[in-house]
């Protein structure tokens, strides 16, 4: 009896251990299948989450693609806008005599050369960019007065120099002559006011500005000469000799020559001894309206008394030493090289020192150059000397006893380069021995 219940409890133990691994295999496949519906429902929302991301993205992706084809047609519409502007002061950036003097059909050759040379300009700079840039061309001048100037230096009449700016305006659509007015300063503003309208335009892809013979313009390029950006945009046209403030930093602005345009010089009336266009001293900005406002009238003799000035007039010839073809031969001068040296250094007002008169103080009531050493005579030479290293407008025609400038290149004889020289070639190999 014993080894039968023996037996049926080992029987019994026997199942209790294998219902205990069925219970065992049960809970782990019953895991097992709780695992795999959390794995599918994480996978279900993967998805779900991956479609939405998908679609987020091929969303961006479609408006990147519609903003990067927005830019494009703006930056198209911007180039179709992009202009480059030529902006000239036309006292002090006289044209070619040759071409003012046709008239109408000189204006339009004159328009249609400069367009020229200021493209060939744009393409080999911005080779890029020049194809689709528009040109803009405004010449602002006292209309009147270079008229005048021209018909009293026997160049042309009064109607021709009218009849080159109808021409140069009928030249070109984009090509503008206009008459500023009469006032001192009134191309001045007109050219301040269109050169800052461009500087702000971001169509305005370039500045050309031509008014070399005007100090007043440093004011204007110097703010801009160590912005890289800005100045980048700005190009210096050479005409006439850089007014000494502006050859100063002129350096910093590209500059390009349109000797087929511009004349080389100012002009100059020999009747009245002066050139058209006086660079001035700085002064403060003025508006339009009151530079308009400043028209010149003529000095009665008393003002001109009371000012202890005399008008610039030519005085008799009789000082004028000139070789046996009729040029101007200025007299040798004794001086030591240390005394040019220093004085060359001071920045002197040579007028007043050596002529006891200057016309920026007498006419502006200020000078921007040096009223106060004492000079002895033998410092006078050397400043006379110094004055000479400038070129006279009026070259070897001229009569006017109390003209300062050279009327031969001082380094003729010491083997000067003329093609670099900023005397004109005509002032080099001169006959330097006077009859009269």
């Amino acid at each position: 009896m014993s080894d039968v219940r023996a037996k049926m409890e080992g029987l019994k133990a026997d199942w209790d251990s294998c219902k205990s691994q069925d219970d065992r295999k049960h809970s782990l496949i019953s895991d097992l299948f709780t695992h795999i519906d959390y794995l599918s429902s994480e996978l279900s929302d993967a998805k779900l989450e991956l479609r939405d991301k998908k679609d987020v993205i091929k969303l961006t992706r479609d408006r990147l693609e519609e903003r990067e084809m927005e830019v494009k047609a703006l930056q198209i519409e911007k180039a179709r806008l992009d202009f480059a502007c030529v902006v000239i002061d036309g006292d002090s950036m006289p044209f070619k005599d040759e071409l003012v003097k046709l008239g109408v059909e000189g204006g339009k050759r004159t328009a249609s050369l400069l367009k020229q040379a200021v493209q060939e300009e744009l393409t080999s700079s911005t080779p890029t960019a020049a194809h689709h840039v528009q040109v803009h061309v405004r010449v602002y001048a006292n209309v009147a007065g270079l008229a005048k100037t021209y018909n009293e230096m026997d160049v042309l009449s009064e109607a021709t120099f009218d009849d080159f700016v109808r021409g140069f305006n009928m030249g070109d659509r984009l090509c503008d002559y206009i008459d500023a007015g009469n006032g001192k300063e009134c191309a001045d503003v007109k050219v301040n006011a269109y050169f800052q309208f461009c500087l702000a335009n971001i169509h305005c892809q370039r500045i050309l500005f031509g008014g070399t013979t005007d100090n007043g313009y440093a004011r204007l390029l110097g703010p801009h000469a160590e912005d890289h950006a800005v100045r980048g945009r700005i190009t210096l046209l050479e005409g006439p000799p850089f007014a000494r403030e502006l050859a100063d930093i002129k350096d910093k602005f590209r500059t390009v020559p349109f000797d087929n345009v511009f004349r080389s010089h100012k002009l100059v009336n020999g009747k009245r001894g002066v050139s058209f266009y006086t660079t001035r001293p700085a002064t403060p900005p003025v508006d339009y309206a009151s530079a308009a406002a400043k028209v010149p009238s003529t000095p009665s003799p008393s003002s001109a008394a009371q000012r202890g000035s005399s008008p610039p007039s030519v005085l008799a010839p009789s000082g004028v030493l000139r070789n046996r073809r009729g040029q101007r031969v200025d007299p040798p001068l004794r001086y030591s090289q240390q005394d040019f040296q220093n004085l060359r250094a001071l920045q002197l007002c040579n007028s007043f020192h050596l002529l006891g008169k200057c016309y920026y103080h007498d006419t502006f009531g200020e000078c921007q150059h040096n009223h106060k050493e004492k000079l002895s005579t033998v410092q006078k030479a050397a400043l006379r000397a110094v004055a000479r290293q400038t070129p006279c407008m009026s070259g070897l025609s001229c009569s006017d006893p109390d003209c300062l400038h050279g009327h031969r290149c001082p380094r003729d004889l010491s083997g000067c380069v003329t093609s670099r020289c900023r005397f004109p070639p005509e002032l080099h190999d001169v006959d330097a021995t006077p009859v009269r």
